[in-house]
């Protein structure tokens, strides 16, 4: 998994316990809703990542290999290596990856097709791409700044700045919306939603750093921000704020993405501030995913990094002391299945592959891993 930056590390703080909302036998029997089987994408070895899934359940990320590089894989029920040393962060549903590979050391924005390797001639990194081929991410200016930008018909768009001297593209959308953070005049970060032209800031009304990372298509991001606590915590945005989706008991989440029916997953902490459980927010509750695995299942879900418009999520759990990238599918009735609970959930407070430079994650090395420690500023 990938480290995250320093900015984002110095402002995270603390975390605490986990969730639940159903209850066993005598005390509350409760339909769970859906329950997910877990499909292995494949296995996780060394230092690794995940990316996005796309509408055929297929993903992508990356290993390390026994030389210590870094080697990009599809993940569509096997680990499959793909050219080059790098990344791969982002798929379509025609099977097109975007990633990016190191030459030298220096940072290309990458295409796969086929398995074959193209390169659109950025320098920089490759974060998203969506069913039109639009690419987004963030790429080194001839001044030697990271800004964001949309890649479309051959064309590169910078999509500039909130007033800082960095920016980064993470997520995009069908129609070619575009989310990620920006650094701002006043040194803080800014989640931004751009349109390809100028670059709005997603929450004026934070008074301390936002993030966003997932868009869905009605326009909808998610990400995390700062709370007035100090705390990083998992956020979608609406009407210039962000709205605190909450945690699982602990005092840090970060979201990572967000389908079109509203579904957000990312991963928070727990209420013994050191283990990241995978979360689901979904009719204003947020849930840990494994209270909605099968009963003995076997399986611990550390995190959920995207999730499909058929429910379908990506992420990260481990069995039997092997690591794997899977797909949980929402395929099990829940009337059939009751999950055991351990604490009830508090309400949230009303109020998500990637980079660097502001960082993402506030609250603990092993989740910036997963997706953005590609950019550095």
């Amino acid at each position: 998994m990938r480290g995250f930056p320093a900015q984002i590390m110095a402002s995270c703080g603390r975390v605490s316990s986990t969730i639940v909302f159903l209850f066993l036998g005598g005390l509350q029997s409760v339909s769970a809703g859906p329950i997910y089987s877990v499909q292995v994408l494949g296995a996780l070895t060394g230092t690794s990542s995940v990316g996005s899934i796309n509408g055929s359940g297929n993903g992508v990320g990356y290993i390390t290999n026994a030389a210590g590089d870094q080697v990009p894989v599809l993940l569509n029920g096997q680990t499959t290596a793909l050219p080059g040393i790098g990344q791969a962060n982002g798929i379509n549903s025609t099977g097109m990856i975007v990633g990016t590979t190191y030459s030298n050391g220096s940072p290309m924005v990458t295409e796969w097709s086929g398995g074959n390797q193209i390169s659109p001639g950025i320098a920089g990194y490759g974060t998203a791409i969506n069913d039109s081929g639009q690419i987004a991410g963030g790429y080194i200016t001839p001044g030697g700044q990271l800004n964001a930008f949309e890649y479309n018909g051959g064309t590169l768009i910078n999509l500039g700045t909130l007033g800082g001297g960095w920016s980064s593209a993470y997520g995009i959308n069908a129609s070619g919306q575009i989310v990620g953070y920006s650094m701002t005049g006043a040194g803080v970060f800014a989640a931004f939603l751009s349109n390809g032209n100028s670059m709005t800031n997603l929450c004026p009304g934070c008074s301390s750093s936002s993030y966003a990372f997932g868009v869905n298509s009605n326009g909808t991001a998610v990400g995390s921000f700062v709370n007035s606590s100090g705390y990083l915590h998992a956020s979608e945005y609406s009407d210039g704020n962000a709205i605190d989706l909450g945690t699982l008991g602990g005092f840090g989440s970060a979201a990572y993405g967000i389908n079109d029916s509203g579904s957000v997953v990312g991963v928070s902490y727990l209420g013994d501030n050191s283990t990241q459980d995978a979360f689901l927010y979904s009719n204003n509750i947020m849930v840990d995913l494994n209270s909605l695995l099968p009963i003995a299942s076997g399986w611990t879900i550390s995190a959920a990094y995207g999730i499909n418009n058929s429910g379908d999520i990506i992420g990260v759990g481990s069995l039997n002391g092997q690591t794997y990238a899977v797909a949980l599918d929402p395929t099990l009735s829940g009337s059939a299945n009751v999950v055991a609970a351990n604490d009830p959930l508090p309400v949230p407070e009303p109020a998500p592959m990637f980079l660097t430079a502001g960082a993402l994650l506030l609250f603990g090395v092993r989740f910036w891993h997963r997706r953005r420690s590609q950019i550095t500023s």
